[in-house]
């Protein structure tokens, strides 16, 4: 959903140095620094585009910035507080009972009521292929004035993680839209048809940036800045020169190295929240040598020292990866290990042995594989150089190949051996099955390894219905134990959310979920 780009190129060391060496090389004797009262005004930096303004396409981009809402608000300590309900309750195993705030209307001036929410749920459950995956069956239907009733197939213990999902339901006016797509209009009049209800408004839209105004009649009162800017500059070091430059207040997706070529200075702060969970996967395909051998998939995990990645490598600003989840869960399980004694035994095993220092050899072809990057996360590059060289001192081979787009490399299910993508193991709502039904069940339209284990989809089809939270944690370790001992995924370390600002953002509070800007978003001082 955040890497849609295109050619693909080798990636060579100076690529990934080159952020940090054009930062350093920068005057430093700092930029423009704001004085006197406070901006009204922010102009960001992203490497991620918005295409357009289609709420079945695009409209996950909306919560990060300001102009689309969500039902449920994610939150740091796990279980989503409301937002543009009011209250969210489950007076039994099939139904939820969904109440709105007062006074929430559409920019378009249509009020967001009863009827309004019934019908949009019903619209998304048809038209977004995987919020209806994840509630099979489910109706909804207007039950007062502000009220829903959402009544499921099946126990469904995510529902409020799915309603502060970006990219299950935002909230948009949905019989406005289906109107416009029967006209047969342009997908860039959307800009015209006031479908959302955040506190902003997007006023323009091209390759370079959206620009936004805030929007008076907001139901939850007008917004303290007043306009919003979205830079789209693929370039990590452009995007940190711009805050440099006083042309932007804050980049985003910046290189972990950046903290340090920006230590001392006085025109952009490398700025820093909490970490939420693992953030980059280490994915292996499957279906092909020789990650189809699950000794090799767990040698290799157990040949990266993952505190060597965290502490030295990003510099203490990743915290070391243990497994699928971060150990603040109440259901996580440690099941990655630095041993290069267990790398070395499954690896004779399987039959790569080695002499000395030289490389694993089996039938005397050298063990090796190629590893993908992606530049709209340059700590992709950084980790995977110090994988490379991890594995080099087991006599493993690696190379590394960066990709412009990399989801449209990892689908092909031919083609490449390894990748490292930054994908979280709980939504962006803070979800726990939808990851699991995606990318490790059967047939998971993000399945990308080819995962295929009928004793692990039966605990995941399991803990998707459970309830009861002893019981769902006791699930979790069990799929956990599983993944782990079958090396069908791992993680290389857990990033705190960063960004660089500029001195009247340094105390930016960086926010969970990638929402960027909110109805109060406005510099702290």
């Amino acid at each position: 959903m955040r890497t849609s780009v295109r050619p693909r190129r080798r990636l060579a060391l100076l690529a990934l140095v080159t952020s940090a060496t054009i930062l350093a090389a920068c005057s430093t004797t700092g930029g423009p620094t704001t004085t006197g009262s406070a901006p009204t005004t922010l102009t960001l930096t992203t490497g991620f585009a918005i295409d357009d303004l289609d709420p079945l396409e695009n409209a996950f981009w909306g919560p990060e910035f300001g102009y689309v809402e969500l039902l449920m608000r994610p939150e740091r300590g796990g279980a989503p507080s409301p937002w543009v309900l009011r209250t969210l309750t489950n007076p039994s195993p099939l139904t939820w009972v969904l109440t709105l705030n007062d006074n929430v209307a559409f920019q378009n001036g249509r009020r967001l009521d009863g009827a309004a929410l019934a019908e949009l749920i019903t619209y998304q459950l048809a038209r977004n292929e995987e919020f209806g995956a994840a509630l099979p069956g489910a109706t909804a239907a207007a039950t007062g004035p502000s009220e829903v009733t959402l009544t499921t197939s099946r126990p469904a213990p995510n529902v409020p993680f799915l309603l502060a999902d970006e990219a299950m339901l935002p909230v948009y006016d949905a019989a406005a839209y289906q109107r416009f797509k029967d006209s047969g209009a342009a997908t860039a009049d959307l800009l015209e048809a006031g479908l959302y209800t955040g506190a902003y408004r997007v006023d323009s839209l091209d390759s370079t940036a959206a620009r936004l105004s805030a929007w008076p009649q907001y139901w939850g009162g007008p917004p303290p800045l007043s306009s919003v800017t979205v830079k789209f500059v693929p370039e990590a070091s452009a995007r940190i020169q711009a805050v440099q430059a006083g042309e932007a207040d804050i980049a985003l997706y910046p290189p972990t190295a950046t903290a340090l070529t920006l230590s001392g200075r006085s025109d952009a702060f490398y700025v820093t929240g909490d970490s939420t969970g693992p953030t980059f996967m280490l994915e292996f395909n499957q279906r092909s040598a020789p990650f189809d051998d699950p000794l090799v998939r767990r040698a290799v995990y157990a040949a990266i020292d993952y505190d060597e990645l965290a502490d030295d490598v990003m510099n203490g600003l990743y915290s070391p990866a243990i497994g699928l989840y971060a150990d603040s869960r109440p259901w996580a399980e440690k099941t990655q290990t630095f041993d290069p004694a267990v790398t070395a035994a499954l690896l004779d095993q399987a039959g790569f042995t080695r002499t000395g220092d030289g490389p694993r050899t089996r039938d005397n072809a050298p063990l090796t594989f190629d590893m993908l990057t992606y530049p709209q996360q340059p700590d992709s590059g950084a980790l995977a150089l110090a994988v490379q060289a991890q594995l080099a001192r087991q006599g493993v081979g690696v190379t590394i190949t960066q990709v412009p787009d990399i989801t449209e490399a990892v689908e092909k299910p031919t083609g490449w051996q390894a990748a490292i993508r930054g994908n979280g193991f709980i939504s962006f709502g803070g979800d726990y099955v939808t990851p699991l039904l995606n990318y490790v069940r059967t047939g998971g339209p993000d399945n990308v390894t080819g995962v295929s284990d009928p004793a692990l989809d039966a605990l995941i089809d399991q803990v998707a219905v459970t309830l009861d939270p002893a019981a769902r944690d006791d699930l979790l370790r069990r799929i956990q134990t599983v993944v782990g001992d079958q090396g069908y995924l791992g993680y290389l370390g857990e990033r705190k959310g960063a960004v660089v600002a500029g001195p009247a953002w340094r105390t930016y509070p960086v926010p969970i979920a990638n929402l960027w800007v909110g109805p109060q978003t406005a510099p702290t001082g």
